[in-house]
């Protein structure tokens, strides 16, 4: 998340340094020893970490009489099902989102801007984490954008242009801003339940894909709401990181949700095309086709190694779009 200074009384945005909200980190829970068969299989069962199916083998005809397997009741098959997802993880590969009708979804990147100054820190330290179980998308790390920007010589007040958000969005792949601040007329009071507006926007252009009022409290029911409008208002694309013969690398990988097998369409940069009467951009006319890659190797939190198919003249900042998922 990012911090962006509170407006002036004009609407303005003062510049000054870069704020980041504090992470919170997982509090783990010490739980007492079983004292029966059925206190270890709930412990187990109802554990949020995950115990690896190689455990159960060496423990199977251990003499250890735990009752995990070889019955019909919800929780064994429950436990069967999230070994055998972790298994695929173990193999490296990446699980996959999916839409309420079970088609697979890759996941957009999305940047958080907060009005709300240092009130704000520890309220929106929640909503990211909300996003994330959506499995629509995928929060960009706060300092990770703040390096890119004091690459460029920018800080973070510079988001609050649009010429700004686009050129940020087409170097670091991002599909929306999500800008969250306090309904006009309305301040956070500590312990009391407040409502936020939430603004989506699209991250090339300048178009609203929706707003919301929620209080923290409703940050886990808005979620899904805001991630199936962002996903249905923008197209999945990222770009190519480098171009090395016979290979190119990607700024998407494991979190977005791709997948060794899945073959995508390269495309030059396309031209801005603003309305002559509003001044609005209209978005980027498609660029020119140059060709298919495959994705061989995912490595790292979010990238990827692909092939070329055919095609030439790749270069850095090329534009990449699904052609075709793989399934298995």
């Amino acid at each position: 998340m990012v911090i962006l200074p509170a407006c002036s009384s004009k609407g303005s945005l003062p510049r000054q340094g870069d704020q980041q909200a504090r992470g919170d980190k997982p509090r783990v829970k010490k739980e007492a020893g079983p004292d029966s068969q059925q206190d270890l299989e709930e412990l187990i069962t109802s554990s949020p970490y995950m115990i690896t199916s190689e455990y159960f083998r060496k423990t199977a005809g251990s003499g250890k009489k735990i009752r995990i397997f070889g019955g019909s009741s919800k929780k064994e098959k429950e436990l069967e099902e999230r070994l055998a997802r972790l298994e695929q993880r173990l193999k490296g590969l990446p699980e996959r989102a999916s839409d309420a009708a079970g088609m697979p979804v890759l996941r957009r990147k999305v940047v958080l801007l907060s009005l709300l100054g240092d009130l704000g820190l520890d309220v929106l330290s929640l909503l990211p984490a909300a996003l994330r179980r959506t499995q629509g998308l995928v929060p960009v790390d706060a300092a990770q954008l703040s390096q890119l920007l004091s690459q460029k010589g920018l800080d973070v007040s510079d988001l609050a242009k649009a010429s700004v958000r686009r050129e940020i969005a087409f170097e670091a792949g991002i599909h929306a801003y999500i800008l969250v601040y306090f309904p006009q007329g309305q301040n956070l009071v500590k312990g009391q339940k407040s409502s936020l507006r939430i603004d989506a926007v699209h991250a090339t252009e300048n178009v609203l894909i929706g707003s919301y009022l929620a209080s923290v409290e409703d940050f886990s029911k808005v979620a899904p709401r805001i991630s199936e409008d962002i996903i249905r208002a923008t197209e999945w694309s990222c770009r190519i990181a480098k171009a090395d013969g016979q290979y190119v690398y990607l700024n998407a990988g494991r979190l977005t949700g791709l997948r060794p097998g899945d073959k995508l369409t390269v495309y030059a940069r396309g031209r801005e095309f603003v309305d002559p009467v509003t001044g609005r951009s209209l978005g980027f006319a498609p660029g020119e086709q140059k060709g298919h890659i495959v994705i061989e190797t995912l490595f790292g939190t979010d990238a990827a190694k692909a092939k070329v198919i055919d095609g030439h003249d790749f270069e850095p900042g090329d534009i990449v779009k699904m052609l075709e998922i793989a399934l298995s």
